[in-house]
């Protein structure tokens, strides 16, 4: 809302509330006036005090006023820091005014005055009413003249993806819960009647009535059960997908979110919302039958209930806040496992088990840290709720014992009181037993809900698909930051073109930028300035699925599915005829060493390829990008862990079969560039360097100093006198020759 709005209902408010409290108090004290009851006042008769907690009310809310119209947003800040002061006074006026009320029964016998009542009902409508337009100052929005930097403003609802979300109310978190289960309407609508009714039928059990089968809380639970158990898949189905469109996502946070975060949700749907609710409704039929037997020991137990509901609220806010940290802990310790497992053969290389198993030891020991002071929180919390409920019990003993010797209470009905007193305070248990857990499950649906609703840094909205596609790339003035390393520009101004028919490569020093000019191709990161083009489109303008099925890549370090080989080379594509996959195969000298194995093509590759060595795992990677008959292909580094004569079958493959796509190859052995159409040289971020493998040692510069770094170290690596060639790895084509200075020179085809 609007700060001028909220200041304008608030002023209303306030005005209403002096005018109405005025009137009853004047009509109330009828036979004197405020000076007379100023000067004789006497607590037990007069009411003048409600009318001064009204002025008091009515100052405080002047004050948030003034300091949201003054500044729309700083003040709206304060107001949530003394969130805590204003539960005070409000919860003090409350009980304060249940007090006046006893002590007016003892004077006034019975009290019949409706001015009297009328002050007192308005009284309690008028906290509640201070109480929201408090919280209603604090939520406003403020306006654009007063945004300060840093200060949250429109448009900041959802965060983009790395940005913290804002810290929710839990109201508005079990809201955003709730509204995840329609799908489930009818379970909960049913859960939600057997509740009530199962709730309902404990009560004349104080009578010695029991009239409805003990089975309705079973049938409650089923039913929630019932309905829990599809949300719970839904949100798993969500998270994935959700963490699929992430450019970059820790493994472990999001297994974290999939399996302990979404279980201690469905918890929280299926058992802790079932017993809360059950109580609540409990606690409402008890309420009732104690206002009926006794409207003045219903209000000394009532007296302690505010103090309950602040601690229970500033517990609860701390037990969620525990709760997230313990989250993010296990979140934290889980990607530590999944790092450790996925790299066991580097850990076992270095022999660096017992210090792995210490890394995830501590990350065990800050959860367990966290699970203690949420252990003595809870004990906090449960020994503050039950010394208030002692209390209330010895004070309705008290003023009960003096009701009955009075004459204005029976014992048999003092007796009844007694039991609903005790039967209320089995269900402020129960619910103060699962409240921890309601805290739990809305922290971890907050950690949820805030993972998904995270906003991706790429919105994958384009819709052409064109039936042809030649293969034109351009890059035209792009310059790229990655969001992690906002102060560091990994390309600056870079130009170039890729065109159909043609083997373009990519070289330069690491860290140049020749995988980040990939990841833009694939469209995985925005850009900061520039465009890239395909077919004189922009890229993004493409549809998502058709972008990456005319745009295929083989990365160096190739990813495999725990699937079978044909299924890992048709990956991403609804039908494959079987021809197709042996034909990608045959390209990609995959095809021989598939029929070796057992059983062939239906080969169960393992985890990540696990099975398989690193060069056959490139070539299968290889196939699964051919079998696309893809109009651009990008080779990063594609041929790095194959031996030199399946390397010359995929060049082959390559200058062959692809005449008439456009070819991209990043790559630092010559053996793989020096055949490329045009050879673009990259060097911190910008091209430095274009043409020919012949042209640029021509040129010199940067990629003649890397043929000779290459050639070099060739040589140092074989000795003078050796006596053996080259390593086969980087043996040059027949024709090559040496520099004359003793440097690498441009082979000679």
């Amino acid at each position: 809302m609007r700060a001028w709005k909220a200041v304008a209902i608030t002023g209303a408010f306030m005005s209403v509330d002096v005018g109405i409290t005025t009137v009853l108090y004047a009509f109330s004290h009828r036979d004197r006036g405020v000076l007379q009851d100023l000067r004789d006042f006497n607590i037990f008769d007069s009411v003048l005090d409600l009318w001064a907690a009204c002025l008091y009310r009515s100052c405080l809310l002047l004050g948030a006023t003034i300091g949201v119209a003054k500044n729309s947003a700083l003040g709206p800040r304060r107001l949530r820091a003394s969130w805590t002061f204003i539960t005070l006074v409000c919860l003090f006026v409350g009980i304060y005014t249940m007090v006046k009320m006893l002590l007016f029964s003892e004077v006034r016998k019975p009290i019949r005055d409706p001015w009297f009542w009328g002050l007192f009902v308005w009284t309690y409508a008028s906290i509640g009413a201070t109480f929201f337009l408090w919280w209603l100052l604090s939520t406003v929005r403020p306006g654009h003249r007063a945004l300060e930097p840093g200060a949250p403003g429109e448009g900041m609802d959802y965060p983009t993806e790395g940005q913290p979300k804002q810290e929710e109310a839990s109201g508005a978190t079990l809201q955003k819960l709730l509204s995840y289960t329609k799908p489930d309407l009818g379970f909960l609508v049913a859960a939600s009647f057997f509740l009530v009714v199962a709730a309902l039928a404990h009560l004349p059990q104080v009578f010695g009535a029991a009239f409805l089968p003990s089975s309705l809380p079973d049938s409650t639970s089923a039913s929630v059960t019932a309905s829990s158990a599809p949300w719970c898949r839904r949100r798993r189905a969500s998270l994935t997908r959700t963490g699929q469109s992430r450019a970059a996502c820790v493994p472990g946070d999001l297994i974290s979110r999939l399996t302990s975060d979404t279980t201690m949700v469905s918890d929280l749907v299926s058992q802790n919302i079932n017993i809360f609710l059950r109580n609540t409704v409990k606690v409402t039929g008890v309420v009732v039958f104690m206002f009926s037997l006794s409207w003045q020991l219903s209000l000394v137990t009532f007296m302690g209930f505010p103090i309950i509901m602040m601690v229970s609220d500033i517990y609860g806010k701390y037990y969620k806040r525990l709760s997230k940290e313990v989250q993010n802990a296990l979140a934290r310790a889980s990607n530590t496992a999944e790092e450790t497992i996925s790299a066991m053969k580097t850990v076992r290389s270095f022999a660096n088990e017992e210090e792995e198993a210490e890394v995830y030891s501590r990350k065990l020991q800050q959860v367990y840290k966290l699970n203690r002071k949420e252990a003595m929180a809870y004990t906090y919390y449960v020994w503050g709720s039950g010394l208030t409920l002692l209390v209330v019990q010895v004070s309705i003993l008290y003023y009960g014992g003096h009701l009955v010797i009075s004459g204005q209470m029976t014992s048999g009905n003092l007796i009844s009181f007694i039991i609903y007193e005790f039967v209320l305070g089995d269900c402020m248990e129960s619910v103060g037993s699962v409240y921890s857990g309601l805290m739990q499950g809305v922290g971890a649906a907050e950690k949820v809900f805030e993972f998904i609703d995270r906003q991706p840094t790429m919105v994958h909205d384009g819709s052409l698909a064109p039936d042809h596609l030649e293969g034109r790339v351009d890059f035209e003035n792009v310059t790229f930051t990655y969001r992690t390393r906002p102060h560091t520009q990994v390309l600056q101004n870079v130009s170039f073109t890729l065109s159909p028919g043609k083997v373009t490569a990519l070289v330069g020093p690491s860290g140049s930028g020749k995988s980040s000019c990939v990841n833009i191709l694939e469209n995985f990161y925005p850009l900061e300035e520039g465009r890239v083009l395909l077919d004189g489109k922009p890229i993004s303008s493409y549809d998502h699925k058709y972008l990456h099925r005319v745009i295929s890549l083989v990365s160096q370090e190739p990813v495999l599915f725990a699937r079978s080989i044909t299924d890992n080379i048709s990956y991403g594509l609804p039908t494959v005829p079987f021809e197709m996959v042996v034909d990608a195969a045959q390209k990609a000298n995959a095809h021989g060493f598939i029929m070796e194995l057992q059983d062939g093509y239906n080969t169960e590759t393992g985890e990540k390829g696990a099975q398989l060595s690193g060069g056959q795992k490139q070539r299968v990677a290889m196939a699964r990008a051919l079998v696309r008959n893809p109009p651009v292909l990008i080779l990063d580094e594609a041929t790095s862990a194959l031996d030199a004569e399946s390397e010359y079958m995929i060049q082959q493959a390559i200058h062959g079969n692809l005449q008439k796509h456009t070819v991209l190859i990043i790559a630092h052995r010559l053996s793989t560039v020096e055949k490329a159409h045009s050879i673009i040289v990259l060097d911190k971020g910008r091209v430095v360097q274009q043409g020919t493998h012949k042209q640029l040692l021509t040129q010199g510069g940067l990629y003649a100093k890397l043929v000779q770094r290459q050639i070099l170290g060739l040589e140092a690596g074989t000795g003078d006198d050796s006596g053996g060639g080259r390593p086969e790895t980087m043996r040059f084509p027949p024709g090559h020759q040496e520099p004359p200075d003793g440097h690498s020179e441009a082979p000679k085809a």
